[in-house]
C-alpha cells in the first residue's frame, strides 16, 4: 500500500468513526424514519396541543372581533361570489338554500372562517374553522347554527401542520363538505381578496 491508499483507508476510518459518534448522540427517535414529518412541538401529548390551539384558536377569535369579513356566498350551487354584507344578506333573504362563508384576514393572513349551509328544507348546519399562520387547519367546530358554535355541545376536531387528527369528539363529521384542511383547499379561496 502506498502513501495515498494509507491516507485515503484512515481519512475513510475517521470519517466512518466521526459519523458513529454524531449518531449516538442524536435521539433514537430522530434516526426512526416517519411517515409524517411533525415539528418537535408536536411531538408532545396531545392534551399538550388541543391547550396550545385553543389559546391560539382564543387570541385569533379576539382579533378578528375588530376586523370585517370577506363574505362569499354560493346560492344553489358551487358558483361562489365575493359580496359585500349587505348584498350577502339580501341574498339570504331571497333564497332559500345557500351557503355564506365570513373569512377574516390578521395580520396578512385568513386565520377565521364561519361557514354555514341554509338546505332547501330549511335545516343548518355550521363550521368555524381556525387556520394558523402557515395556512393549515388548527381547529374545526361544527354545529347547527354559528351561535351555537362557541357552545359546550359543538364538535370539534384538533390536526397538526401535516394534516393528521390529534382528536376529534364523536360526533364530528370528517367529511363535511365546508370544512378544508388548509385555507388553499377552501373551494372560494382564489376568489378572497
Amino acid at each position: 500500500m502506498n502513501f495515498s491508499s494509507n491516507a485515503l483507508v484512515r481519512g475513510t476510518a475517521l470519517s466512518l468513526l466521526a459519523g458513529l459518534a454524531l449518531a449516538a448522540t442524536v435521539p433514537a427517535t430522530a434516526q426512526m424514519p416517519t411517515t409524517k414529518p411533525l415539528t418537535p412541538s408536536q411531538m408532545v401529548s396531545p392534551k399538550l396541543l388541543v391547550q396550545r390551539i385553543d389559546t391560539n384558536c382564543a387570541v385569533f377569535h379576539s382579533a378578528v372581533k375588530t376586523v370585517k369579513p370577506t363574505d362569499v356566498i354560493a346560492l344553489k350551487s358551487s358558483d361562489w361570489k365575493v359580496m359585500d354584507h349587505a348584498a350577502a344578506l339580501t341574498a339570504e333573504k331571497t333564497h332559500t338554500t345557500y351557503t355564506l362563508a365570513e373569512v377574516w384576514k390578521q395580520a396578512g393572513n385568513y386565520q377565521w372562517v364561519h361557514g354555514y349551509t341554509v338546505g332547501s328544507g330549511g335545516g343548518h348546519h355550521a363550521v368555524q374553522m381556525c387556520f394558523r399562520n402557515d395556512g393549515t387547519v388548527a381547529r374545526i367546530k361544527q354545529a347547527a347554527t354559528v351561535p351555537s358554535l362557541d357552545a359546550a355541545g359543538a364538535s370539534v376536531a384538533y390536526y397538526n401542520t401535516d394534516g393528521s387528527l390529534i382528536q376529534k369528539t364523536t360526533t364530528f363529521e370528517v367529511n363535511d363538505p365546508l370544512i378544508a384542511k388548509r385555507v388553499k383547499d377552501l373551494p372560494y379561496f382564489k376568489l378572497l381578496p
